[in-house]
């Protein structure tokens, strides 16, 4: 089974857990915050999405283990502000590589432009910035059956990378003065 098809199953498994994944920034300060992400791009009308033919599938685009999630900044922890959401694009070229990002305006469950302080998008720009991926595949398969004998990879047949755009949706939190990263439900 391939890389792809083991970490598909991995995140649908996941996906079917009661609790999201915690993982702590332990950090020395007691100031420090926590960030939750999810990717809502599915949530988005999209008017230039990809049609696929009924013998195609898409594999998205896979972050790597190495993506780092952005910093709560530490400018703003003595505040002690409620949760923050920021939404973002990220535009994945056909390689992998981060080659655009930007704020989404207004997307489910996020803010209105002017509503969230500069300095959590300007922290989301710098941590997207330098993220990689393994590139977003299009499967071409003989024909329809074939494509459903192939779930969760192409499975040695024709593979297209593509370039796309994700959304992503990040939540900065602060608690009892320590920081955490978490998926944001």
């Amino acid at each position: 089974m391939s890389k792809r098809c083991w970490i598909l199953c991995a995140a649908l498994l996941a996906g079917c857990a009661t609790r999201s994944p915690v993982a702590t920034n332990d950090h020395h300060d007691t100031h420090s915050g926590q960030v939750g992400m999810r990717d809502i791009s599915g949530m988005i009308a999209q008017p230039s999405r990809m049609q696929l033919a009924e013998n195609e599938s898409f594999l998205v685009p896979l972050e790597d283990d190495g993506n780092a999630l952005p910093e709560y900044p530490a400018a703003l922890l003595a505040q002690g502000l409620a949760p923050q959401a920021v939404c973002f694009r990220v535009g994945i070229e056909r390689d992998g590589r981060v080659v655009s990002s930007s704020e989404a305006i207004a997307p489910p469950d996020c803010p209105a432009p002017g509503a969230v302080d500069p300095a959590f998008f300007d922290a989301v720009k710098r941590a997207v910035s330098r993220w990689r991926y393994e590139p977003g595949l299009r499967c071409v398969f003989p024909d329809a059956r074939t494509k459903e004998d192939t779930v969760g990879s192409c499975g040695g047949y024709t593979e297209v990378p593509e370039a796309v755009t994700l959304t992503y949706r990040f939540v900065f939190e602060q608690r009892d003065g320590r920081g955490s990263v978490r998926m944001a439900l």
